[in-house]
């Protein structure tokens, strides 16, 4: 016998997943993702050991062992994010915000000093950066703001003045370490979730507007910043200083042609492209593996935020669309930035490319990310009809907003 509309409301407030009569496709969420992430994961690994450095193997077994660690350590977090239903964490979600603003703030007074940034906790050997997980909490935050304030979401200074004030203090904390590559990302997922939640246009356009002579200033006022745009205009320029990490990268996608040189056989990795296992390890996989390879990498992105943009559509609230579309467009924008970087198709950013750079905080956060989006796919409904994403009226009112 069918189940009634008080039993499915009853189901879904008690998390059950409901997903009896629902499409292979959307059964399947939460397997895919896992599958997609451990073959990202899996290249990753093996692109650590290949760009291990071969004539010193106690320091390549290190790194690998480092690696492998941090990767241990990613799938607890996976796990343990998976393993509490998302409406939980409602909660805490602004004493994580918090928790996560205060560490950006002790970063800058006890942080460790890596080539003139101020980024990382370090603990002995261990190293941890706190806009990593800044991300993470800003996505849990935005998403419960947002759920609850459907009601005043198009107004000013309810709805967009006041978690853009949020937004704004992280953005200028992680801007003083400097990162402000990291920091403009968050602005980006930030706009892109008033968006979906239905933020009223003319209230967006105009700050855009207006941010835009206020970061060429920001980028003019930081000197490696503004040199890495002057170098992106023509790297070639000054092959031997500025324009050398890109330059190296391009050489390396050039030399891998159609199937590449071979795994194990780059020779860019031998002191010649700088930060080969983590921000320009897709130029290696470039070298190595081809155009096939780099085509595969980035398919495989492609295919994981379709299915997060499923999921967000398909969540049984408001809430787990927000969280599950933010958790999907951090990822998937880090990964275009990468991409992007590496080919010259944008200024150079320390932006890693998830699941397949050398392990660390990142990789425990994104895992975290994806753990959290799994815990959202795992509560779809048959019953619920897709959400509209974007600056419009929702399909349908969300319960629990």
């Amino acid at each position: 016998m069918a189940a009634t509309g008080l039993e499915l409301s009853q189901n879904r407030a008690a998390g059950a997943p409901g997903a009896g009569a629902l499409p292979q496709s959307l059964r399947d969420a939460t397997g895919s993702i896992l599958a997609i992430v451990a073959v990202l994961l899996a290249i990753g690994l093996v692109m650590v050991a290949s760009t291990a450095p071969a004539n010193n193997p106690p320091l390549a077994r290190y790194l690998v062992l480092k690696h492998t660690v941090w990767l241990a350590a990613a799938f607890l977090a996976l796990f343990v994010a998976y393993s509490i239903d998302y409406h939980r964490l409602r909660p805490f979600t602004v004493p994580i915000l918090f928790l996560s603003l205060a560490s950006l703030a002790g970063v800058l007074f006890f942080g460790a000093t890596v080539n003139g940034a101020r980024r990382w906790f370090r603990f002995g050997e261990l190293s941890v950066q706190p806009s990593e997980f800044c991300k993470l909490a800003l996505c849990l935050y935005m998403a419960d703001f947002l759920a609850r304030a459907q009601e005043r979401i198009r107004t000013f200074l309810k709805g967009f003045v006041q978690p853009m004030l949020i937004m704004g203090v992280a953005f200028v904390l992680i801007l003083k370490e400097p990162d402000f590559g990291t920091a403009l990302l968050i602005a980006v997922v930030t706009f892109g979730m008033l968006f979906v939640a239905g933020i009223r246009m003319i209230h967006v356009v105009p700050a855009l507007v207006a941010s835009l002579p206020l970061l060429v200033y920001l980028a003019m006022r930081m000197p490696h910043v503004w040199q890495r745009i002057v170098t992106f205009v023509d790297p070639w320029a000054d092959p031997q200083g500025s324009g050398y990490q890109i330059v190296q990268s391009l050489i390396a996608l050039g030399s891998g042609g159609l199937t590449g040189v071979g795994l194990g056989n780059s020779r860019q990795k031998l002191l010649y492209l700088p930060e080969a296992n983590s921000d320009f390890v897709l130029s290696i996989v470039g070298e190595e593996l081809g155009f096939v390879g780099v085509a595969f990498v980035v398919a495989l992105f492609a295919l994981l935020f379709w299915c997060g943009v499923r999921v967000a559509r398909r969540a049984p609230d408001l809430y787990g669309s927000l969280l599950a579309f933010g958790i999907t467009f951090t990822v998937g924008l880090q990964a275009a930035v990468n991409v992007a970087v590496v080919t010259c198709s944008a200024p150079t950013k320390g932006i890693a490319l998830p699941f397949v750079s050398a392990g660390g905080s990142a990789l425990v956060a994104t895992m975290a990310g994806v753990g959290l989006l799994m815990n959202v796919a795992s509560h779809i409904e048959a019953e619920a009809p897709p959400t509209e994403l974007g600056a419009v009226k929702l399909g349908r009112r969300m319960r629990d907003a």
